[in-house]
């Protein structure tokens, strides 16, 4: 949980913290995309562009609705029925006996399953505000898809040609037919008038029928206005009514004298009507009406359209560069552990005194050889073990044999010179700007491995270096490394030792003979005047309860004749949360320096920490902070000992009374 708002450059600093992560996101997205792109099959799209023109349509003939589309078809265009019918069987079923792909005598399950794979690969679309079709076809071959799609606009083109000059004749038969009937009906109602005039039959009943229509037409018009019960209504029906019964009142042949009457002119206006539509049909019909159009025929497209390549790995990358910075933000959100010294000092309300960055001398070497491709490799090979292939080898231990030869040759040494700001300011903390004198400091941490004894060592070497009387005791009997870090041959012989009666403290305490003798080459040691200033107390042999001595008398005359002896008394412990000797120590020195392993520890161990030293020695107690094992993707890349103008290899070392 941040403590802080968080602005641009924390952002920055969180993407330079996690930027393995970035990288290996983005990487795992991009590359997937990308192999997954590969591996497809390029399908190729081809598309054919029809235009249905609607002046072409068959005009209407006057009978009927029903027969009108029965026999004279449609009334106006309908692009989605031509749509759906260019992707039809029959279409398709054409234009693949033309391609060759079906024979007339192949079985009928071969050349079902011909036209469903052939339909599975076409489409059609209307185009927008247009009365225009595309078709598009789909394959793995761009010629074929571009000879399929030219065969299907034939095919269809032929077959709608076909289909209207069917209608066209349809209809021209229809009304040669129906002027037939009509003209047959028409002699027979002659006959049978002329028959009924010999008769006597007059037409009184002509007017009569005449009446009735009128009358039944005009009710028809009412009833869209008005009920049945209408009293305008009703009046009509009852004169309609009088009228049939004035009508059946008639002699016999009165009234079918007035029905037939009547039948004659109807049949003889649509007598008229036909004869008049006839030329019209029959020019349609011998014009061969095709109102399909191809406007673009196809070409065998030279880009696939499946996979679009461009399109996925332009989201690829935009992809993976989310998810990376997703996970970057994730991971720093839900990590427990702090890496700035801001946050620190922000949590638990301690300065920071000294910021030490990881650093090996052997690794510093090899990675100049490489320049910063080696550098930038061997980086993220070390980030792929510690995240993707479980615990990373252990970090190579910088030996203070290492150390002694560098100090007074490699003054630009990155990890050197914080050690040395890290004594300054426990100079300033300590002796008020002055030297420190008779000061016993305990250093401890807050879980092992977070590099206290490295921190112990180093620091009692600057502190030496910088004319201090200084004696470095090694408390941490559990885990006891002092004497490794030095090259000492053996821990016998120290601090427990003394506690137990076993030994004095001069014939115990090391000193740079000691270090010489040791695993450490001679010539490394000889020249530095500077090492008498240092003594070191090893653990000692091992005690069962190493927490009943660290309580005893004998302990706090040990530390009393320390101070009085050496200028500093740098103390290296156990951690604080794992065993009791640091809280039995802690009231008996004047300051305590928590060592915390940036990116690693929990906040919530070192809020504990500092409670526990708080508990035994009081408030305020806790001296500062040592932010140790500082990696440039930790976020504090702008500190100064990062700044390559002050410690890059071409450049030749400061002057010491400069900058």
């Amino acid at each position: 949980m941040q403590l802080y708002e968080l602005n641009i450059r924390d952002y920055w600093n969180i993407f330079l913290k996690r930027k393995f992560l970035i990288i290996i996101s983005f990487l795992a997205v991009f590359l997937s995309i990308f192999v997954y792109t590969n591996i497809q099959t390029p399908i190729y799209s081809a598309s054919v562009l029809i235009k249905i023109d609607q002046s072409l349509n068959i005009p209407e003939i006057v009978f009927p609705s029903n027969m009108r589309y029965r026999y004279g078809g449609e009334s106006e265009v309908n692009l989605a029925d031509y749509t759906r019918q260019i992707i039809s069987r029959p279409v398709l079923e054409m234009a693949a006996k033309n391609l060759g792909l079906i024979k007339d005598d192949i079985p009928d399950r071969e050349k079902n399953e011909v036209i469903s794979a052939i339909s599975a690969e076409v489409g059609a679309t209307e185009v927008e505000k247009t009365n225009m079709i595309r078709l598009q076809v789909s394959s793995k071959d761009p010629q074929a898809a571009a000879d399929l799609a030219n065969k299907i606009a034939e095919a269809f083109k032929k077959m709608n040609m076909e289909q209207k000059n069917q209608q066209a004749y349809n209809v021209r038969a229809f009304i040669e037919k129906t002027i037939e009937d009509v003209s047959r009906k028409l002699r027979e109602q002659d006959d049978r008038l002329r028959d009924l005039t010999m008769r006597g039959a007059v037409g009184t009943g002509v007017n009569i029928v005449n009446q009735i229509y009128e009358l039944e037409k005009k009710r028809d018009d009412m009833l869209t206005k008005f009920t049945g019960r209408h009293p305008d209504v009703v009046q009509m029906d009852q004169q309609i009514m009088e009228m049939k019964g004035a009508l059946k009142s008639l002699p016999k042949e009165e009234f079918e004298y007035g029905i037939l009457k009547r039948d004659i002119v109807i049949n003889e206006a649509l007598y008229t009507n036909l004869k008049q539509k006839l030329p019209e049909a029959q020019i349609k019909e011998a014009e061969k009406i095709d109102n399909v159009l191809i406007v673009n025929p196809a070409i065998a497209p030279r880009q696939p359209s499946y996979p679009d390549k461009k399109k996925n790995y332009a989201a690829a990358i935009t992809l993976g560069l989310v998810l990376g910075v997703a996970m970057a933000l994730i991971t720093e959100n839900i990590d427990t552990s702090i890496g700035r010294v801001e946050d620190i000092e922000n949590f638990i309300k301690v300065s920071v005194l000294g910021v030490i960055p990881f650093c090996s001398s052997k690794e510093e070497d090899k990675h100049g050889d490489k320049g910063w491709w080696g550098k930038l490799s061997d980086s993220f090979t070390g980030y792929l073990k510690r995240n993707l292939f479980g615990k990373a080898k252990k970090r190579k231990e910088i030996k203070c044999e290492v150390l002694i030869s560098a100090l007074d040759q490699s003054s630009r040494s990155i990890f050197l010179e914080a050690f040395r700001i890290l004594s300054v300011n426990i100079q300033v903390l300590f002796g008020k700007g002055e030297k420190i004198k008779n000061k016993a400091i305990l250093i401890t941490s807050c879980n092992p491995e977070e590099g206290k004894s490295i921190v112990s060592c180093n620091l009692s070497m600057i502190t030496a270096q910088m004319g201090y009387r200084t004696l470095l005791i090694d408390a941490d009997s559990r885990r006891a490394n002092v004497h490794k870090i030095f090259g000492l041959k053996t821990k016998e012989g120290g601090l427990l030792d003394i506690l137990m009666g076993k030994a004095e403290f001069d014939t115990v305490v090391r000193t740079a003979t000691d270090i010489m003798l040791g695993t450490t080459d001679a010539e490394k040691v000889i020249d530095r005047p500077w090492l008498n200033n240092l003594n070191i107390l090893t653990a000692g042999a091992i005690f069962p309860n190493p927490a009943n001595l660290f309580n005893s008398e004998k302990m706090d005359e040990i530390l009393n004749y320390c101070r009085k002896r050496y200028d500093m008394v740098i103390i290296d412990t156990s951690p604080v949360l794992a065993v009791s000797e640091p809280s039995i120590l802690m009231p008996k020195v004047d300051g305590v320096l928590l060592v915390y392993k940036a990116g690693s520890t929990s906040r919530l161990a070192l809020r504990r920490a500092k409670i526990q030293v708080e508990s035994v020695k009081g408030p305020g107690s806790l001296s500062g902070i040592v932010l140790n094992n500082v990696m440039p993707e930790v976020g504090v890349n702008t500190y100064y000992y990062y700044n390559k103008r002050y410690y890059g290899e071409k450049e030749t070392p400061a002057d010491p009374g400069g900058k």
